[in-house]
C-alpha cells in the first residue's frame, strides 16, 4: 500500500483508530484471562486446603491487581505450615494439571524473612486455619 496520496491527518487518524482497537482486543483478552486465573487459583487453593490444611495461604502477585497482570502473569500463592519438601513436590503434582498457567507456589518458612514480609504485608490472606496463631 502506497501512502503518499493519503493526507496526512486521515493516516493518523486511521492509524489512531487501529491503535486504540487493538489494544481493546488485547484487554479484553487480558480480562479473559485474568478471570481465568482467579478461577485456577482458587481451585488450586481448594486443593491445597482439602489435601494438605495450610496454616496459612496468601494471595500475592498480579493476581491482585488487574493493571497490574499481563500476558506474562502466572499465579503466585505463598503458603505457611508446609515444610517437607516431598509434600511439596506433591503439592506440584496435584496442581501441574488444574491451570495453564505457570503456578508459583513459596514456602514462606524456607524464603529471605525480608522478601517473606513483603509478601505478608503486599500479599491477601485467603485462608487460615482455625487453630493457627499468627507469629
Amino acid at each position: 500500500m502506497i501512502y503518499e496520496d493519503v493526507p496526512p491527518m486521515v493516516f493518523i487518524k486511521k492509524t489512531n483508530h487501529f491503535l486504540i482497537e487493538k489494544e481493546k482486543k488485547r484487554q479484553k483478552i487480558l480480562d479473559e484471562r485474568f478471570k481465568q486465573a482467579w478461577q485456577d487459583f482458587n481451585t488450586i487453593v481448594k486443593q491445597l486446603i482439602n489435601h494438605y490444611q495450610p496454616k496459612r495461604i496468601i494471595q500475592w502477585g498480579s493476581l491482585l491487581d488487574r493493571n497490574q497482570f499481563t500476558e506474562m502473569s502466572d499465579i503466585d500463592i505463598a503458603i505457611e505450615g508446609i515444610l517437607s519438601a516431598e509434600i511439596m513436590f506433591k503439592i506440584y503434582g496435584d496442581i501441574l494439571d488444574l491451570s495453564d498457567f505457570q503456578v508459583d507456589i513459596v514456602q514462606l518458612e524456607k524464603i529471605e524473612p525480608e522478601f517473606a514480609d513483603i509478601i505478608r504485608e503486599k500479599g491477601k490472606v485467603i485462608y487460615e486455619r482455625k487453630d493457627y496463631i499468627p507469629h
